[in-house]
C-alpha cells in the first residue's frame, strides 16, 4: 500500500472514530435530558408568578354556605390555647405566620390560612409556591406569604417566610428579636405529639391560640403518618385542581382546608371582639378550640391534639 493510500485510510479511521464519539455523545445527551425532564415538576415555571385571577378568587371566595355545611371535620386540628400578653400591632389584634417556602406542612397550612384570613380582610402579591422537589410530599402546590401585603380593619397579619424552597441554605426572610421570642415561647408540643419541640410552620394569633405542632391536618399521600387512609392526595395537582374543589362541601379537600379554616376564623374572632359580626355570627366560627391552661411553672401552653407532623426549624 502507497504512502498516500496509508495516510487516507488512517484519516477515515479517525473521522469515523470523531462521528462514532459525536453520536454517543449527542446520545448520552438526549438521554440525560429526557430523564431530567421526566423527573421534574411540570408547573415549576409558576414559581414566583402571580397568583391567577381565577385561582385568587376561588381560594379567598369560599362561601359561608361551605364553611357552614363542612363545620369541623375528623382529621383536622383547632389552634392549641395559649396565655399571654395580647399581640397587636397597629392596634389591632396580630396573626404572626412563620414558615418556610421548602416546607410541604407549611404549603398545606397556608391555603386554609388564605381562606380564613380572607373573611378578615384582602390579600395581595400572593405568589404560586410549590415546596422542595427533595422533601416529602415533593412539589406540593402552594403559595408564598415573602411579598404578600394584607389589608384588614379588624386584624394585622404578618409572614415570616424563612426560608425559599432551597431549605437552609436559602434564608429568605429574618425573624425579629420579638417573633423569635414568641417563637421560643409557644413554639412547643405536648408530650402527647409527635416532637416535644416546635417547628415550622407556626401561627401565633394574638398570643391566645397558636398553630404549633405543625399543620392543622396531615399531608394526604404519607401513610405512615395518617390516622386516615381516606383522606385525599393533593400531590401532583395543580393550583387551579385544588382551588376550584373549594366551595364544594363534599370534596375531600374542602375538608381538610375549609375545616382548618373554620378553626382559624374562630380563633380569631375569639381575640377581635367578634367582628366583622357578618362572619363572627356565623356558625362555623364559632368551633370548639383547645382550652388548655399553660403547665405549672412554665409560659408555655400545652394542649393534646392530634398528633400532627411539622418541619424542624433549621438554624444556619
Amino acid at each position: 500500500m502507497s504512502i498516500k493510500a496509508t495516510l487516507r485510510a488512517r484519516q477515515r479511521r479517525r473521522r469515523i472514530l470523531l462521528i462514532s464519539v459525536i453520536a454517543v455523545v449527542v446520545a448520552l445527551l438526549v438521554v440525560v435530558y429526557f430523564i431530567a425532564a421526566a423527573g421534574s415538576d411540570p408547573y415549576t415555571k409558576y414559581i414566583g408568578q402571580p397568583v391567577s385571577q381565577t385561582v385568587l378568587g376561588q381560594v379567598t371566595g369560599v362561601s359561608d354556605s361551605t364553611l357552614n355545611a363542612i363545620g369541623t371535620p375528623t382529621g383536622v386540628s383547632p389552634p392549641a390555647k395559649i396565655s399571654g400578653s395580647l399581640l397587636t400591632s397597629g392596634g389591632k389584634p396580630e396573626v404572626l405566620y412563620v414558615g418556610g417556602e421548602f416546607c410541604p406542612f407549611c404549603a398545606i397550612e397556608r391555603w386554609a390560612i388564605i381562606v380564613a384570613l380572607s373573611h378578615f380582610g384582602t390579600f395581595s402579591g400572593l405568589q404560586y409556591m410549590l415546596s422542595s422537589s427533595t422533601d416529602l410530599n415533593a412539589n406540593t402546590p402552594t403559595f408564598t406569604f415573602a411579598n404578600v401585603t394584607y389589608t384588614s380593619s379588624y386584624i394585622t397579619f404578618v409572614a415570616v417566610e424563612e426560608y425559599g424552597r432551597a431549605g437552609q441554605s436559602d434564608v429568605r426572610q429574618t425573624l425579629t428579636a420579638a417573633q423569635t421570642s414568641l417563637v421560643s415561647q409557644y413554639d412547643t408540643c405536648s408530650a402527647s405529639a409527635t416532637q416535644s419541640t416546635g417547628g415550622i410552620p407556626f401561627v401565633d394569633i394574638a398570643n391566645q391560640y397558636a398553630v404549633n405542632c405543625g399543620a392543622q391536618f396531615e399531608l394526604p399521600d404519607q401513610s405512615q403518618y395518617l390516622t386516615s387512609p381516606s383522606q385525599p392526595n393533593i400531590i401532583g395537582m395543580n393550583w387551579t385542581q385544588i382551588a376550584s374543589q373549594l366551595n364544594t362541601p363534599g370534596s375531600p379537600i374542602a375538608q381538610l382546608v375549609d375545616g382548618a379554616a373554620n378553626y382559624l376564623i374562630s380563633a380569631i374572632c375569639n381575640v377581635d371582639g367578634g367582628q366583622p359580626g357578618s362572619v363572627c355570627n356565623q356558625q362555623y366560627a364559632t368551633a370548639t378550640l383547645a382550652n388548655v391552661s399553660p403547665a405549672q411553672g412554665t409560659s408555655t401552653a400545652l394542649v393534646a391534639v392530634p398528633a400532627r407532623i411539622s418541619d424542624p426549624r433549621w438554624t444556619v
